[in-house]
C-alpha cells in the first residue's frame, strides 16, 4: 500500500472519529480531530473541507462566531477549489445558520439558496430545504416552512438518513407547536426523541426533547416539561451550546411563571441574559427581555 494511501485512510479514520465525538457531545475531542485535518489539508483536500466545516459548526455551537464564519469561508474556499460542490453546499450552511443566529435572515436565506443551486446529492439538497423552512417558521410563513420541511424530509428518506428523518421530525413538530397544536406537536417530537436517540446524535437528542417539553408544558403537563427539559439543558450545557441553554432556561421561566412562581422565573431569566449578553445573541436577549418586562408588570 502506498504512503499516500496510507495518509488518506488515516485522514478518514480521523474524521469519522471526530464525528463521532462530535455527535457524542464530546467536542474538545472532535475539535481536536477537524483542526489535526486541517492542517493537512494536502494530502486529503475533500477530507479537510468537510473537516472545515464541521470544526465551524462546533465553533457556531459554541457562539464563536467569527471564528465559525472564517472556518466556514476557508472549508468552502477549499471545495471550490477543488470542483467540490456538495462539500462547498456544507459550508455554506454554517455560515448561513451563524447569520441566522445573529439576527441577519437575508443574508442567511441567500446563502441557503446558493446552496441549493450547488447541492448533486440528496442530503445535500435535505439540510438547504431544512433551514430554509426554518427561516420562513421563524417569520411565521407556516404553509411556506410546512412545503420546505416536506421536501426536506423526502429528500432525507432519499438518502435514507436517520439523523436527517429525526432534524425533520423535530423542525415539523416545532412548526406543529407554533401553529398551536400542541397535541399533534407531541407524537411528532416523541418520534423525533426515538429517531434521535437511535442515530447516536446527542445534541438533537436534547434538541427534540427541549421542543417535546414546550409541547408538554403547553398542554399542561408541567412536571413531565420541566424534567424533559432540565434533561436537554444537562446535554447542552456539557456541549456547552449557550444558545440551547438559553432557550432551556426561557422554557423552565414560562414553567415557573405558569405555576406562579415569578421568583423562580427571575432566576432562570437573569441566568439566561447573562448566558445570552455573553454570547450575543440578541433574539434571545429581546425574548429575556420581554419575559423580564411582563414579571415586572406582574
Amino acid at each position: 500500500m502506498s504512503s499516500s494511501h496510507l495518509e488518506g485512510h488515516d485522514l478518514a479514520a480521523l474524521l469519522d472519529d471526530g464525528i463521532r465525538y462530535d455527535r457524542s457531545g464530546v467536542t474538545a475531542r472532535a475539535r481536536a480531530c477537524f483542526v489535526e485535518i486541517t492542517e493537512r489539508a494536502r494530502e486529503r483536500p475533500d477530507i479537510a473541507a468537510e473537516a472545515w466545516w464541521r470544526l465551524a459548526n462546533v465553533q457556531r455551537l459554541q457562539s464563536q462566531w467569527d471564528d465559525a464564519i472564517a472556518s466556514a469561508r476557508a472549508g468552502a474556499d477549499l471545495a471550490r477549489a477543488h470542483a467540490l460542490r456538495d462539500a462547498e453546499a456544507d459550508a455554506l450552511n454554517i455560515e448561513a445558520a451563524v447569520w441566522a443566529t445573529r439576527g441577519d435572515t437575508q443574508r442567511a436565506r441567500a446563502l441557503h439558496e446558493r446552496m441549493l443551486e450547488l447541492a448533486t446529492r440528496p442530503i445535500t439538497r435535505a439540510k438547504a430545504l431544512q433551514n430554509l423552512g426554518g427561516l420562513a417558521a421563524e417569520e411565521r410563513r407556516f404553509e411556506e416552512a410546512e412545503q420546505l420541511f416536506g421536501a426536506s424530509r423526502d429528500a432525507y428518506r432519499e438518502a435514507d438518513d436517520l439523523r436527517g428523518e429525526a432534524c425533520s421530525l423535530l423542525n415539523i413538530g416545532r412548526l406543529q407547536a407554533e401553529r398551536g397544536d400542541p397535541a399533534l406537536a407531541k407524537d411528532t417530537l416523541e418520534a423525533a426523541v426515538r429517531h434521535s436517540r437511535a442515530s447516536g446524535d446527542m445534541e438533537m437528542h436534547a434538541a427534540a426533547l427541549l421542543n417535546l417539553g414546550i409541547a408538554l408544558g403547553a398542554l399542561g403537563e408541567h412536571a413531565t416539561a420541566e424534567e424533559r427539559i432540565t434533561t436537554a439543558y444537562g446535554q447542552f450545557t456539557i456541549a456547552d451550546n449557550a444558545q440551547q441553554r438559553v432557550r432551556c432556561l426561557l422554557q423552565l421561566a414560562a414553567l415557573a411563571s405558569e405555576r406562579n412562581e415569578p421568583e423562580a422565573a427571575r432566576v432562570c431569566l437573569e441566568h439566561g441574559r447573562q448566558i445570552a449578553a455573553q454570547t450575543e445573541l440578541p433574539r434571545e436577549l429581546r425574548l429575556i427581555d420581554e419575559h423580564l418586562a411582563r414579571l415586572g408588570q406582574a
